[in-house]
Order: structure tokens, then C-alpha cells, then sequence
């Protein structure tokens, strides 16, 4: 249980602090009683030995403290002091929300990108690390501990922190049993950095091999090396050990998941030559055990057996390695009369099938067959064990190699080679390496849209997803295409089909920027919720027109939602026998300003940002006039026009007012501004009916907004203004293209 002290910033406190202290200074007192409060807390690591925290396993260096409210990071705390007995304190800008420590995680250079105001939990909670950066340069491993700053108490206080490492030890303390050498292999080298709610690894994160001589490891215990916690089932360990006057080749392979805060002790015993590994609890958590026995040997007959293509065996006979792509072989092993073989182990794709032999030296065949190996697959095993009178006499193993195709990025294959992206998807989808000999390129089908490009970069392809402005056939429907990986020769062709769905928005081209036709309806994340371009009711024509003509209904469906920031679904605009207003609106809401430009947006889109609202303004706070067309010079200098049409309208059978419509023109390109009006309170009939506040990004205070005027009203006055407006007010969400780097016809 955890708990934390918030002290208000009393100067008798403050004093009493100075003395508990005994270190800080006149002006670090001073410094204190600046701040609007101060937090004192205890800080412990988990299944700490060392009383002092001296060890490096429980030492705190450097420290940083991560505060969230409401999923958001508001500030990044570097400064603590400690009375160097665990208690530390610190002035947070607010003592609300939430505060991760981390502990010596200096390394870590990806949380140097983290924003407040920016950032959220989830992009927090995901930050990856190579197991180098979980060790400081002095030894210390990365720890991390939450405390809730608003259930505060006034209780004994304490965070415990955690290890976000697995630390692997090698043991030997028996008499006569040295260890030579040790080799961990299969690991991955990246994990999170944080607690996940359950273990799991980066699907893209590199593996890597360990490997330590010894001239004679005895009646000793140390660490080996430290690892991300990781599910994992193909970390294993070889070791040769000199016992009883001969060298024992020993396997063994660690549990399927390996936690952080946790020892995995290598403990080598020389009972009958076998190796166990004792997960011992040695300061830190406690796990099971896992026995493995020395490797036995079988024998392959090479002369007799039928090898595919690319199939070698070893030189002693008990290992076969076999090539990635699709084999056919028949494996013959060797042994004396009477002995099975079984089967140990399991591979994708992979068969391996026994067949009784005869004679007296010929014990078993072995049909072995693969279909190619995906890229992305890793180095895999399948041991033939030899058994004889049901004792092990033997084993061969089987080495399945992996491809040397190397696919990494977005582009997911599941077990039959497909990747299904079930969405839309652009831009750089994938990274392609291929080894020498070998050729990629992508195909088709005869009456489909090339949406997938190759482009070479620096020795690898990336394979790029475009985008088609007014396609008609981006309603849903699925795209295919086919990554074709083959020898120069044409031989070996793999092919793995790549799918999206096809969707898109109706858009126009303004000054180098796609502007979305209308306004967002519905779920933004929902394409199906929006205007399609194959039903675009204004494909041609004039869009300001047709709203001016189009029946109430209609223009309603087009116009009648409004959005606070954070909320994905549409308020549509209702009345309630007495006055209109939208229909879920919240007395609170998150800030499109500060969020992130995509997150209310469909795939491929976002909010406009100020600039792309300032090319239609003449500066922040701009008269465009009345009704009527007019011609203007923008802050660039550049001419535009504007014509405003008015209409006076009633909706879901109610007289609502007069709206105006903004046609600009530019270049001979038309972008219609409209809207029903934001609401700024809860209360039913609190909407200004021709004040339109434009979603905008990149400014916490200001928003863009049309603030418009019935002729009968203000004649003259229509003005495009940049300024601030609180969150609760409902917004229009017009969106823009997200640059894109390929552009199919």
C-alpha cells in the first residue's frame, strides 16, 4: 500500500523541514516557501536488502517525477531534495492527479520527447528501452513507483518503486564443478520501461545473444546481465561445465515470461550432470524452478538420407539446418536395433513426421517438410530424441532457419502471409531489407488502383501507402496488393498480399492544402458517419449554392453537429419543444489546441492549424463585409474573394434564424465555410446562431471562429477572428489532408 504526505506551505513547516533535513540551505528554504505546496514522501525499493540503499539494485540517483490528470502529462518534476534517508520533497505546480517516479532512467533519451500538455499516459506508459538504458552508466538499474496526489494523507508515507529489469545471476558452489563458458540467446534487448498491465514485449524489438568465458566459475555466484521483463519462449541457455573429469555440454531454457523485479539464478549442480535454474527469491521476487538435463546426441546418415536444396548437416551428425525457403527431406538416423524416435517441439509450417526403418544400424526415417519461412520469423527448433529400452540415448536437432527477409514497420503477416490493415492506412507502411541475390516489387490486379509504391532508400525499400484526392471508390472497400519477394532468377517467389479499406473525404485544393468539403458529422474516427465522395451531393456544382437551395432537412444532416475536444461523437442539434440546443453536449471538455492534431480526425486527416485558417483572413481579426461578393488581399498578400449568402431557416420544425454561407474563392478553386452555430453552456437555447468556432491546434487559449452578423443585425460585419474561448464552447471540426507522399491516379 502506498501512501504520500501533502504538506501546505506553512513557514513553521517549512523550518521544521530545514532542520529535518540538515542539509538544505537558507536558500532552498526560501525556495519553498515560494511554491504554492510542498509534497514530502518516502521513497523504498521492493524487496530491498540493503538498509542504506547502497547496492545497485536499490540505489536512487537521479529522479524524475511524471505528473497526469485526466490521461494527460502536465509537468515534468526534476527537482527533489532527500534528507538521504529515503524522504524527499518536491513542489508540484498542482498537488492533483497523478505522479510516476523514475529512478535512474536518465538514459532513456525517448523521454526527453515527452510534452507536457501534450503528452498522454498511454505515450508514457508505452516508452520503450534497450536493456542498456535500463542500467545507468553507473550501475544503477531503472526503478518506477506511482503515488496518487489526490487521496493524499496525512498517514506515515512511502512509494515503492520497482525494478524494470530481470536480473539473470550464474551460481556454482558445489566442489569440482566449474563453469567454462555460458551463452543466453533468444532474448529480446527492448521492453517497456513501465509496469504494463500484463508482460509483453515491442512486437518489432531486436533479439540478441549473450555469451561469457570463464577459465574455472566455481564456489561462486554473480550476475550475468539484465534484461527487459519479456514473454518469451525461446530464451535459452547453453553452458559448458568441466565435472568429474570431463566437459558436459548443458541446455536449458528459461520460463515463457520473465518479470521485472525478479533474480533468475543459473544454479549449476553437479548431481548425474544436471542443470537446473532456480528462480530464488535473493533480495528481489521469488519464482519456480526448471530442471534440464545435458544434451545427448543422436547421429544423422548423411550418405543415406535424402536432403533438399540448401539442407546441411553438421560434422558430428546431430544437428540439421535447414534454409528458409519450402523443403522436402527424408532424414535417416543411425542407433542400435530396438530404438524409437519421438518428436520434441513444434515449428509453423513446418512437418516433421517418423517412419520405422529396418535393418540393424538404420533405426528410423524422419520426413521433414517446410513451406517458406515469413519474414520476420525467428531461428526455431524441433529435436529428435533417440530412446532406446525408454532411456534417451540421443538427440538430433533440427535448425529452422529464419527468413533473411527482413520486414519491419506497420506491415503485419499473420500465419498464412496476409496483412489485413482492416482500415485505412498511408504513408510509410513498411521497411523491406532483402539479402543479396533477391528482388522485390509489388503487383496488381489488372483493373485495381496501384495504391502501393517501392522506393528505394539506402539499401532497403520502404513500401509507401498513397492516397487518391475525389476518389470515387474510397467508400470501404477493400484494396489489395502483392509484396513479391523472389531470386533474380525468378525462382523462390514469395508473395504476400497487403490490404487496406479505401476510404476518403471530398476535398478542394487551396494554397497547397487539401481542404476537407464539409464539416464532420458523427463519430470523426467514423468515415461510414461522413459526406462519402461517391455521394457527394455538390460533386460540381456550386456547393454555396446548393446549400442555399437544398430542403431543411438535408442541410441539417450536413451541418448539424458540433464537438468538444476529447468527445469523438457529434452533438447533433435538437430542440426540445422550447428551444434548440446539441444533444450530449458536456459541462467540461479537453482542449483541441493542445491535443494531438489526428486525435479528432479520420485516419489521414486532422484539424486545421492556425495557418491553415489564416490564408483566408486578411489578419486576426478580419472584416470580410456583408453579403454579397468581395475582393480582399490576405496577410500574404495574396487576392482572394469572398461571397456570403444569408438564409433564414427552420429546423426539426422550428423557426431557427438566419446562417450565413462563406463561399472563398481562390484561384479559381471554391472552399465554403458553414454552420449552425456553437452552444457555450448546457442550457437548452444557449447557441450563437451564426458564431461558427473552428476546431483549431497548436494554441491552448485561442481558437478560430467566424463571427457573423445578419444583415438585419450588423450590415457589413462578417469577421474571421483568432481568439480565446474557453473548451465547454462546441466547436465545427472542417478538416484539412494530412500531408501525404504519394498521390495515385
Amino acid at each position: 500500500m502506498r501512501k504520500n504526505l501533502v504538506y501546505p506551505v506553512m513557514a513553521a513547516v517549512l523550518v521544521a523541514w530545514a532542520l529535518f533535513v540538515g542539509g538544505c540551505t537558507v536558500d532552498e528554504s526560501s525556495h519553498f516557501a515560494d511554491a504554492a505546496g510542498t509534497v514530502v514522501t518516502r521513497l523504498e525499493v521492493e524487496n530491498q536488502q540493503e538498509s542504506d540503499g547502497s547496492h545497485p539494485d536499490a540505489y536512487i540517483g537521479s529522479l524524475q517525477g511524471f505528473r497526469f490528470e485526466n490521461g494527460v502529462l502536465q509537468e515534468v518534476i526534476t527537482a527533489f531534495l532527500s534528507d538521504g534517508n529515503g524522504a524527499y520533497v518536491f513542489h508540484p505546480q498542482r498537488i492533483e492527479g497523478e505522479l510516476c517516479f523514475l529512478a535512474n532512467a536518465g538514459e532513456v533519451e525517448v523521454l526527453q520527447h515527452l510534452l507536457p500538455l501534450r503528452s498522454t499516459k498511454a505515450e508514457f506508459l508505452s516508452v520503450r528501452a534497450d536493456r542498456s538504458a535500463l542500467v545507468s552508466p553507473e550501475g544503477h538499474v531503472a526503478l518506477s513507483g506511482w503515488m496518487d496526489l489526490e487521496t493524499a494523507s496525512s498517514d506515515d508515507a512511502s512509494v515503492m518503486l520497482k525494478r524494470s529489469v530481470v536480473r539473470i545471476d550464474l551460481a556454482s558452489f558445489e566442489q569440482g564443478v566449474e563453469v567454462l563458458y555460458v551463452k543466453v540467446a533468444g532474448f529480446y534487448r527492448e521492453g517497456y520501461l513501465n509496469v504494463q498491465s500484463v508482460v509483453t514485449t515491442p512486437t518489432d524489438a531486436p533479439t540478441e545473444a549473450f555469451e561469457q568465458e570463464y577459465a574455472d566459475f566455481s564456489l561462486r555466484r554473480e550476475t550475468l546481465l539484465y534484461l527487459p521483463e519479456q514473454a518469451n519462449q525461446h530464451i535459452q541457455v547453453d553452458m559448458v561445465v568441466a565435472f568429474d573429469g570431463a566437459q558436459h555440454r548443458l541446455s536449458a531454457t528459461l520460463p515463457a515470461v520473465i518479470r521485472r523485479n525478479t533474480v533468475y539464478t543459473l544454479s549449476v549442480h553437479g548431481r548425474g550432470g544436471a542443470l537446473s535454474v532456480d528462480l530464488e527469491e535473493d533480495g528481489w521476487e521469488s519464482g519456480g524452478q526448471v530442471e534440464s538435463v545435458p544434451l545427448l546426441k543422436g547421429l544423422v546418415d548423411v550418405e543415406a538420407s535424402d536432403l533438399s536444396e540448401g539442407v546441411r548437416v553438421n560434422t558430428s551428425g546431430d544437428s540439421v539446418f535447414i534454409p528458409y525457403v519450402r523443403t522436402e527431406s527424408r532424414l535417416v538416423i543411425r542407433g542400435e536395433a530396438g530404438t524409437q524416435v519421438s518428436v520434441d517441439g513444434q515449428v509453423e509450417g513446418v512437418v516433421v513426421q517418423p517412419v520405422s526403418g529396418r535393418g540393424m544400424q538404420q533405426i528410423a526415417q524422419v520426413a521433414v517438410s517446410t513451406e517458406t519461412r515469413m519474414p520476420g520469423t525467428r531461428e526455431a527448433f524441433v529435436y529428435l530424441d533417440v530412446y532406446r529400452q525408454q532411456v534417451c540415448t540421443g538427440r538430433v536437432v533440427l535448425v529452422f532457419e529464419p527468413s533473411p527477409v527482413r520486414l519491419e514497420g506497420l506491415i503485419r503477416l499473420d500465419t498464412q502471409g496476409v496483412c489485413d490493415f482492416d482500415r485505412y492506412v498511408e504513408g510509410e507502411l513498411g521497411r523491406l531489407t532483402l539479402p543479396p541475390g533477391k528482388v522485390a516489387r509489388l503487383e496488381f490486379d489488372e483493373d485495381a488502383s496501384k495504391w502501393m509504391k517501392l522506393v528505394p532508400d539506402d539499401g532497403v525499400y520502404r513500401i509507401v501507402g498513397g492516397w487518391k484526392p475525389n476518389d470515387p471508390q474510397a467508400d470501404g472497400r477493400v484494396q489489395e496488393g502483392h509484396l513479391v519477394i523472389m531470386d533474380e532468377d525468378g525462382r523462390n517467389r514469395e508473395v504476400y498480399p497487403i490490404r487496406r479499406r479505401n476510404w476518403g473525404l471530398p476535398v478542394v485544393y487551396i494554397n497547397g492544402t487539401w481542404w476537407c468539403k464539409y464539416n464532420l458529422r458523427g463519430n470523426v474516427k467514423n468515415f461510414s458517419d461522413q459526406v462519402p465522395i461517391g455521394a457527394d451531393p455538390a460533386p460540381d456544382a456550386d456547393l454555396a449554392a446548393y446549400l442555399n437551395q437544398c430542403s431543411e432537412e438535408e442541410l441539417l444532416a450536413l451541418l448539424g453537429y458540433q464537438y468538444q475536444a476529447g468527445y469523438p461523437d457529434g452533438y447533433p442539434l435538437k430542440h426540445n419543444g422550447t428551444a434548440f440546443y446539441y444533444e450530449g453536449i458536456r459541462a467540461s471538455a479537453g482542449n483541441f489546441g493542445t491535443m494531438a492534431p489526428e486525435d479528432m480526425a479520420p485516419d489521414g486527416y486532422r484539424v486545421p492549424a492556425y495557418e491553415d485558417y489564416a490564408f483566408f483572413a486578411g489578419s486576426n481579426d478580419f472584416n470580410l463585409g456583408g453579403q454579397g461578393t468581395h475582393t480582399y488581399r490576405n496577410a500574404e498578400g495574396e487576392e482572394l474573394s469572398v461571397t456570403i449568402i444569408e438564409r433564414n431557416v427552420s429546423l426539426e420544425g422550428h423557426p431557427y434564424g438566419i446562417i450565413a454561407f462563406y463561399d472563398f474563392q481562390y484561384k479559381g478553386a471554391h472552399w465554403v465555410l458553414c454552420g449552425l452555430g456553437h452552444q457555450w453552456n448546457t442550457e437548452p437555447g444557449s447557441i450563437a446562431r451564426m458564431s461558427l468556432l473552428l476546431a483549431t491546434q497548436g494554441d491552448a487559449a485561442r481558437t478560430w471562429m467566424m463571427e457573423g452578423y445578419a444583415h438585419t443585425e450588423k450590415p457589413g460585419e462578417n469577421w474571421l477572428k483568432f481568439v480565446a474561448h474557453n473548451n465547454q464552447k462546441t466547436r465545427v471540426i472542417r478538416c484539412v489532408k494530412k500531408p501525404v507522399e504519394y498521390i495515385y491516379e
